[in-house]
């Protein structure tokens, strides 16, 4: 057993440690480094990456070109960092690692924080729909175990066909349930108006959104 943990210990690591590697060897071997540092420029990563992307290659003897590298990373910063960039980025669900420069940062939160707020808007209203969905879900499903209580039923198979438990607690967890309900129909009103008021910015930025009747109603 013992040997068995230490196969399995070892076999973890080298997923893990495959799972870190940023390159392969053919592309450590072949890397053009600006590209591969206006790629990650304009995936908006740390400089960071570099260093992440010298261990992976280190292991076939190979070192990045640094100089390449961060010229390369200036030149993607320069398109990531606008209010377009910022803006699908935030629309998107993605996280900002503060690499943009004081000059360009200003015009890439303006959008990024109108696309943020939309996404989380969005996402609120689901979160609150699924909820919703779910209490009335238990709902109908102790309405139904409450019936097969009442009912008498056949004799010969009453205690497979009624549900466990009495009557009075399932009444008070659906009044419980209902309570739910009337406070999530309550904050699904606030949250509909977040969104609206997210897509309002989003159109005084030039994005031409619309309302998503499906999600909202």
């Amino acid at each position: 057993m013992r040997k068995y943990w230490r196969i399995a210990a070892l076999l973890l690591a080298a997923s893990i440690g495959g799972g870190c590697a940023t390159m392969s060897e053919s592309e450590c071997i072949s890397a053009d480094w600006r590209e591969v540092g206006r790629n990650d420029g304009l995936e908006g990563r740390r400089q960071t990456q570099l260093g992440r992307h010298r261990d992976a290659c280190g292991e076939y003897g190979i070192t990045p070109d640094r100089d390449e590298y961060m010229a390369g990373r200036e030149a993607g910063l320069i398109v990531y960092c606008t209010q377009d960039s910022g803006y699908w980025e935030g629309r998107n669900g993605g996280g900002y690692e503060r690499v943009c420069p004081a000059s360009s940062e200003p015009a890439f939160l303006s959008g990024y924080r109108a696309g943020q707020s939309l996404y989380e808007a969005m996402q609120n209203i689901v979160s609150v729909h699924g909820q919703m969905e779910s209490a009335k879900a238990r709902i109908r499903s102790l309405e139904d175990e409450i019936r097969k209580l009442e009912s008498p039923g056949d004799k010969s198979d009453a205690e497979e066909k009624k549900p466990a438990g009495n009557i009075d607690d399932r009444r008070r967890e659906i009044r419980k349930l209902e309570d739910e309900l009337d406070a999530l129909r309550t904050r699904r009103v606030v949250v509909v108006a977040e969104y609206m008021r997210a897509v309002e910015r989003a159109r005084n930025l030039g994005y031409p959104e619309e309302v998503r009747l499906d999600i909202i109603l």
